[in-house]
């Protein structure tokens, strides 16, 4: 009888996550920018293939909504509109993201000052 309501309780406790996600889950912006491949285009100091985090926190300093915005793909690039095209494709993934884990990447990418 022991066994059986561990065995219980474990299971449900494993399955717990999956099944409770309402899309109101924490989640932590950093570890969403690294699992999408982010890092592969966007570094914290420098430019690479995209702006560097900093001149993208530079730019839409205040403005979380509208960077939001261009992760929907509903807005504009202001950091480097010669290289939206590069982006467009990556909009794909963020387009996919539920509102608080694009609220979490911006606050992540907006951190980076």
């Amino acid at each position: 009888m022991k066994k059986t309501f561990l065995s219980a309780l474990s299971i449900a406790v494993l399955f717990s996550g999956s099944f409770a996600s309402d899309g109101k889950k924490d989640v932590d912006g950093k570890t969403l920018f690294q699992a999408k491949g982010c890092t592969a285009c966007h570094q914290a100091d420098k430019d690479s293939v995209g702006p560097a985090l900093k001149k993208i926190a530079a730019a839409y300093k205040g403005k979380e909504a509208d960077l939001i915005k261009f992760l929907k793909g509903q807005g504009k690039a202001i950091v480097d509109p010669a290289k939206e095209a590069v982006m467009k494709p990556n909009l794909n993934t963020t387009k996919a993201m539920k509102d608080n884990e694009l609220k979490a990447l911006a606050k992540y990418i907006l951190a980076n000052k």
